[in-house]
């Protein structure tokens, strides 16, 4: 077989950093390394996806088993900024221009794009993710020969800039994380080449951590993994939760356990956080994290907005079934896929839902042992991998 090069260019990464697609793309970048593919990463010097400021140093490290190269983030004109953003996830109109501002106001860093131009001939392919960032956007334009998406995208604002629809008419193609986001990225876009691939696991030995033995004494809980965010749907979650127990339609000593970065406030949910029946609790290990996966009733995934979910999968592997917003195309796949789980359209439904999990012990072992084997079978990184060639070959034969 052939060794091929590949580079990665993402807005930051690095140990440490907790995101989708940072995962995501790290660990596939890793396993081509593994597997003997020269690979890459070109990233910032950025840790935190809210101030952008250069915590690391712009310099060349091995992370994960591959060279990591980083460059300063530019400076930026919040000001200018800030108004676009707040437009677009409104659902706003910009014009092109305005769409070129906001993305040249965004996370750009000029001595990434420089050496990304300078070595560009050197790789098979360059892979960027996700889709809405400006290392992306105007990454892919210095690389378009070379240029292949890792979108990651959701059916939101973003997605409907003219910008953006340049972008995905002008790289080579993309390797989606689901079937669902193809299709939204064919329905947006027309013809994208490129198809399905996924992310890989490898099999997860259940943890204890400091929370287990606590946890498995408590009450029945669901459990939300995942950042505090309203982009998340956390605040319905909450809102069908609590009205669930209000109106009796749930067992009362149920409770909702919450598990991430954020705070209530960013939910506007402050009140909730005091309620007895709901458990705050902030980043966990990875240990802890399991632990508190494990002893759950199911983890609840509220959001809409997911071109994968991997806490889905994490669950599936510990044996714990899933409960996901029926408005989201990707988790809702998965589930029904994979039988590994329920979905919800609403606050009846999710507390009717979750009334069957806690009456009902042996379709909570049957929607797990789905999971658990979807995950083993689908996800594997023997099949991922089978994907990622299949779907290289479009380019790299062409």
């Amino acid at each position: 077989m052939t060794t091929r090069s590949f580079a990665f260019v993402l807005p930051r990464f690095g140990e440490g950093i907790i995101g989708g697609a940072e995962t995501l793309a790290g660990s596939l970048a890793s396993q081509l390394a593994k597997r003997g593919s020269r690979v890459e990463v070109f990233t910032t010097c950025a840790r935190d996806n809210r101030s952008w400021k250069n915590e690391f140093p712009a310099e060349t490290s091995i992370e994960f088993g591959i060279q990591v190269h980083r460059y300063p983030v530019d400076e930026r004109d919040l000001d200018s900024w800030i108004p676009h953003q707040i437009r677009i996830s409104e659902g706003m109109r910009l014009t092109v221009d305005e769409q070129l501002e906001w993305m040249s106001e965004g996370v750009n860093s000029k001595a990434l794009y420089s050496e990304l131009f300078r070595r560009s001939r050197e790789f098979d392919a360059i892979l960027f993710a996700p889709y809405l960032f400006a290392t992306t956007f105007w990454g892919s334009m210095i690389a378009r020969e070379k240029a292949i998406l890792i979108p990651c995208l959701h059916d939101e604002s973003y997605a409907y800039l003219e910008v953006i629809a340049s972008m995905f008419g002008q790289v080579r193609g993309a390797l989606f994380n689901s079937l669902p986001e193809q299709r939204l990225a064919r329905s947006l876009y027309g013809a994208i080449k490129g198809g399905e691939v996924g992310m890989g696991f490898e099999p997860l030995c259940p943890a204890e951590g400091e929370l287990g033995p606590y946890l498995a004494g408590q009450e029945p809980y669901l459990v939300y993994v995942g950042r505090k965010e309203t982009g998340k749907n956390v605040h319905k979650l909450i809102d069908y939760f609590c009205q669930a127990k209000d109106d009796g339609r749930i067992d009362p000593n149920l409770k909702l356990v919450i598990a991430g970065g954020g705070d209530f406030s960013d939910l506007h949910r402050e009140e909730a956080g005091k309620r007895e029946d709901i458990v705050d609790l902030s980043h966990l290990s990875e240990r802890d994290k399991r632990a508190v996966i494990k002893h759950s009733l199911a983890l609840v995934q509220p959001s809409v907005n997911e071109s994968f979910s991997i806490v889905l999968m994490e669950a599936w592997q510990l044996k714990v079934p899933v409960l996901v917003d029926g408005g989201c195309a990707v988790t809702r796949h998965h589930v029904e896929q994979s039988g590994g789980g329920l979905y919800y359209e609403g606050a009846a439904e999710f507390a009717e839902t979750v009334r069957l999990l806690l009456s009902d012990s042996g379709m909570r072992r049957k929607l797990a042992a789905g999971g658990k084997e979807y995950v083993a079978g689908y996800y594997s990184w023997d099949a991922v991998l089978a994907r990622f060639d299949s779907v290289m070959e479009q380019f790299l034969n062409a």
